[in-house]
């Protein structure tokens, strides 16, 4: 029985360290990406007040994740368990002579969306030029740490894999950052996750296909499954991004595009 304790413990004491991990790791990254030259404003939101202003806000019917399960349904581009990038969006096809980026990121983190307001379309453009194979890996783990948001992390996410079975994936992608909550933890309504469909071009029968992929959460798998490959990479916290598998100096992500195109396969 002590020794049960002792583990419950252990575990416990683990989970804080971790925590505390992820906790310093964003916010290295939050003063770097300022000395880099992007403009990066985050409201720091402290529990109580922050739930009772949120409370009656609109943000989507209560969810949970299911369990991780290697044969959930993906969307249509989405790479498979099996995969070295298991569960990660390309950004398009490449040969194997050129570098691969990763980009981990959270449709909450702010300073996500900084870098993709700041680097985004530069880094897809040396993709679309085929320089480098760009493959986004998302996380939702903010959606533990603002649980006032109602998974909006997880349910953004879901969304965007109805828009990639849509065709407009890249769209949507960028739709979602483009439109992220002033304030961390405020999250995206339903309403407003139906709506970037919308925004992205989707219309008629290809909508109504995507606002029943959304309403049945049919990507709610694919998310969990992404989630927990982001758990077992060790990768600290979002923004990150991998050349090659060598995580990009913090230093470095406020001129990303530049590093990338200086450092990959030539």
């Amino acid at each position: 029985m002590a020794e049960n304790s002792k583990t419950t413990k252990e575990k416990a004491a683990a989970a804080r360290a971790a925590a505390l991990k992820e906790e310093k790791a964003r916010q290295r990254r939050t003063n770097l990406l300022i000395g880099g030259g992007l403009l990066v404003v985050i409201a720091l939101i402290i529990g109580g007040v922050v739930f009772a202003s949120n409370q009656n806000k609109d943000t989507g019917s209560s969810a949970a994740l299911p369990p991780v399960d290697p044969n959930a349904p993906l969307p249509k581009t989405v790479l498979p368990s099996s995969s070295p990038l298991a569960y990660g969006v390309p950004f398009a096809t490449a040969s194997s002579t050129i570098s691969t980026v990763q980009i981990w990121e959270d449709f909450q983190c702010p300073i996500c969306g900084e870098l993709e307001k700041a680097q985004g379309a530069q880094i897809q453009q040396l993709a679309t030029d085929g320089k480098i194979y760009l493959v986004y890996r998302p996380a939702s783990f903010l959606d533990k740490n603002l649980p006032q948001s109602n998974l909006s992390s997880a349910r953004a996410t879901a969304a965007w894999g109805c828009a990639i079975d849509g065709g407009v994936g890249e769209k949507y992608h960028n739709t979602v950052f483009a439109n992220q909550p002033a304030k961390e933890g405020d999250g995206y309504t339903d309403a407003q996750l139906l709506d970037f469909g919308k925004q992205a071009g989707l219309s008629g029968a290809a909508y109504d296909t995507f606002a029943s992929c959304v309403d049945k959460k049919t990507y709610f798998g694919w998310t969990a499954n992404s989630a927990g490959a982001f758990t077992d990479s060790g990768i600290p916290g979002t923004p990150s991004v991998l050349l090659d598998g060598t995580e990009i100096p913090s230093a470095q992500l406020g001129t990303a595009a530049a590093y990338i195109d200086q450092n990959r396969k030539q």
